[in-house]
């Protein structure tokens, strides 16, 4: 038998997935029955005497497909099975015809793919009401669908943004500076695309100063990144203020970070607190005079004694209106090394509550090797995963490295 299309009543003249349907039955009484019972229904037919026929029909993209349960060339539940492995039929309404109607054939064509199972010899009111919930399913996963696909493109576009707003965020990153026999590079690893770290470093022209600082925001993601990015443009603008202003510049990053510590508990916003570490590198001293507000301790490193683990102070910035801050004066020499890192680098465990001394013995085993340790912290940095990761950064300065 030839593919017979039976024209779609007036009301259908414009098709949706829904209305278009393959019949297939090769048994040619039936087949006229059915093609004639399920126009009258509104839907546009499309007949099929056999599989390899249908197969050829299925680029019409029918939104139900009605198939006898036994045809000349093979098995209706076979055939769904077959569809159901193709995903562009993973949403086509399936159902089968049988005349020997039971509960086996019944599990059997749902097993195999099939919506529902229905005996030829149904009524009208019957079938009616099975093909009207037939469309009504088919119509919900369109509209599903569709839905899933908005949801996508709007993934999609939140991607890309965030993408950007990645590169942008690397790009405010300080990058390796070399002064005056002076190295600093920076370590950044975000938890996600976006971080709620964030470094600074500014070289006083002509003063042989550099001015520090290291800001690690509650959270993750967006509105961290952005808060991060901020609070760090703040944070050195001030501090280079002071410094060309002519104010001691020992205490200029413990006067920063009491200026915004008062400022941000004044604006009262509900969790927002930072931990920060503002310093000044004073070549002409020969020191690094520092405030910490909460974050980690530094570690410090001279050809005599290694590493070793300086004492840390102070609040997070926003805490505590009442909160006093103190400065660090640390003298360095040539050959010295400086590491600053944010609380995602600590891996705490055991005896070692803080995970300081877990960081520590790393450093040890790498010497003076400025490539060691940015080395080693990269690997430490990829021990986190998961869920549970934290967003993890790094100043490492050097004064007289040659690695």
């Amino acid at each position: 038998m030839n593919a017979v299309v039976q024209p779609a009543s007036p009301e259908r003249s414009t098709q949706s997935s829904a209305q278009r349907l393959l019949l297939i039955e090769s048994e040619a009484d039936q087949a006229i029955y059915w093609s004639s019972l399920l126009s009258s229904l509104g839907f546009a037919v499309t007949s099929a005497s056999s599989l390899g026929q249908a197969q050829a029909l299925l680029e019409l993209q029918p939104g139900l497909i009605v198939c006898a349960a036994h045809l000349a060339d093979g098995r209706g539940s076979d055939f769904f099975a077959s569809l159901r492995r193709r995903e562009a039929f993973a949403r086509v309404y399936l159902l089968l015809l049988t005349s020997s109607f039971g509960q086996e054939e019944l599990i059997e064509s749902l097993s195999f793919g099939a919506n529902d199972c229905m005996d030829k010899g149904a009524s009208y009111g019957e079938v009616r009401a099975r093909l009207e919930l037939a469309e009504r399913v088919i119509m919900l996963n369109e509209a599903l669908h569709e839905k899933s696909n908005h949801l996508s493109e709007a993934l999609a576009r939140l991607r890309s943004e965030l993408e950007s707003a990645a590169r942008l965020q690397a790009a405010m990153l300080p990058q390796r500076l070399e002064l005056h026999g002076v190295r600093a590079e920076v370590f950044y690893q975000p938890s996600d695309m976006l971080g709620g770290d964030m470094l600074g470093i500014a070289p006083l022209p002509g003063a042989r100063r550099i001015a520090l600082g290291l800001i690690d925001v509650v959270g993750h993601g967006t509105a961290s990144a952005l808060i991060s990015c901020s609070l760090m443009r703040e944070l050195m603008d001030r501090m280079v203020a002071v410094l060309e202003s002519g104010q001691d510049p020992r205490r200029c990053g413990q006067q920063v970070i009491e200026e915004m510590n008062a400022r941000y508990c004044r604006l009262g916003i509900p969790g927002m607190y930072f931990t920060a570490l503002a310093g000044v590198l004073d070549l002409q001293r020969g020191q690094l005079s520092y405030c910490q507000a909460g974050h980690p301790s530094l570690y410090h490193f001279n050809a005599l004694s290694g590493w070793r683990l300086l004492e840390d102070g102070g609040f997070p910035v926003g805490l505590f209106e009442e909160s006093s801050f103190t400065t660090f004066d640390l003298p360095l020499l040539d050959g010295e090394r400086v590491l600053m890192i944010s609380d995602g680098l600590l891996r705490p465990g055991g005896a070692d509550s803080g995970g300081s001394q877990a960081v520590l013995g790393l450093l040890r085993q790498s010497g003076g090797d400025c490539k060691l340790i940015l080395a080693r912290l990269d690997a430490l940095a990829a021990e986190s995963v998961g869920a549970e990761r934290d967003d993890q950064s790094a100043m490492l300065i050097s004064l007289g490295c040659r690695a």
